[in-house]
């Protein structure tokens, strides 16, 4: 196949149909490049565009964003998900000032040393910031090579993404790659009356494009049961600060534990066991269950509301870097889950009830 009329047909559609995107002003800055990049991946660009210019408007360089506490940055993350990508950005913001007197690494070599950054998140800095003839591949571009060449299997497809990477503009044409499996290449129905490949398509000439590549078998999504305690007390909440690292880190929770069988802990257990508080007596109501969607696994908490007469000191915080009593009309401030905000509602749903 002619990697010459790939790569010509592929730039022509780009620069007629390219999405205007906040990140996409010219001249492309580096800084830009990598945030826009990193909030990305697995999220749609229409979900991104809102939170970047957020971001942008807090933190417009990378000093103000190595500057910024990890608390900040995570509440302006707050509702993107996927939180590891803020922490590592904030990790590695600091990394670069440190280490590189604020400057980005040009090379996919040496941005790949900083945390958390990836293969494709490296290949995307060097090529579309630094115009370096490096590939990328994400979900969008594995589909769109494994159709192109018509394989079921994508072992070999940062080998094909190599090969067809132009010396000059390789930014564009990775964009135009990724722009290509957003807008035409769809998973489902792909647009291939309009495609600028359509006729070197592999795939399309089989007859049967979605059949590439071979779907990939997913296990069944586990589902898992937490108790969550809402603990009130003269006009504050008892809250807990996950761990930095691990699932969610750095982000506050209302109490909370997950249940296991067997045995299942009781409300008064659970909070005992985790902050040392003992609530036998305090006036407790559930108040019905929510659910939000992980990745690889669905959250169902059992919600509590429980009164007490004045704020207690956690004993301790067992699995947490640290608990509080926040005030009510603070906790707007704080960084928390979407499950958690969800958990506020229905407590404030109770509380006007009372």
């Amino acid at each position: 196949m002619n990697c010459r009329c790939i790569q010509r047909a592929l730039l022509r559609w780009f620069d007629a149909n390219k999405r205007d995107l906040p990140w996409r002003t010219e001249p492309r800055d580096p800084y830009r490049v990598w945030v826009s990049e990193v909030m990305l991946q697995q999220t749609q660009a229409r979900t991104v565009i809102p939170y970047f210019e957020r971001w942008m408007a807090r933190f417009p360089t990378l000093q103000a964003l190595a500057e910024a506490s990890l608390d900040e940055v995570l509440k302006l993350w707050e509702g993107l998900g996927y939180y590891s990508r803020a922490r590592n950005l904030h990790r590695a913001a600091r990394h670069v000032l440190e280490h590189h007197n604020g400057v980005l690494p040009q090379t996919a070599e040496a941005l790949r040393a900083l945390p958390g950054v990836g293969r494709y998140t490296a290949g995307a800095i060097a090529s579309i910031a630094f115009n370096q003839p490096v590939p990328v591949v994400d979900g969008n571009v594995r589909r769109v090579l494994c159709r192109l060449f018509a394989r079921a299997e994508d072992a070999d497809v940062w080998a094909l993404a190599a090969s067809l990477v132009p010396h000059e503009r390789p930014g564009a044409f990775n964009e135009a790659l990724m722009e290509l499996g957003a807008l035409i290449c769809t998973p489902r129905a792909p647009r291939c009356d309009v495609c600028p490949l359509r006729r070197l398509c592999a795939a399309r000439a089989n007859g049967n494009p979605e059949a590439f590549p071979a779907p990939r078998r997913t296990p069944a999504t586990p589902q898992v049961h937490v108790q969550t305690a809402v603990i009130l007390a003269n006009g504050a909440v008892l809250m807990g600060k996950r761990p930095a690292e691990g699932l969610l880190g750095g982000l506050w929770e209302f109490i909370s534990s997950e249940l296991r069988d067997p045995p299942q802990e009781s409300l008064v257990e659970m909070v005992a066991r985790r902050v040392g508080l003992d609530l036998s007596a305090a006036h407790h109501e559930m108040l019905g269950k929510t659910r939000h969607a992980f990745t690889h696994f669905r959250l169902v908490r059992t919600v509590w509301l429980v009164r007490l007469e004045s704020p207690v000191m956690p004993q301790r915080a067992l699995g947490y870097a640290q608990t509080a009593w926040v005030q009510l009309e603070e906790l707007p401030r704080l960084a928390l889950t979407r499950s958690d905000r969800r958990v506020w509602m229905l407590a404030q749903h109770a509380m006007q009830r009372a």
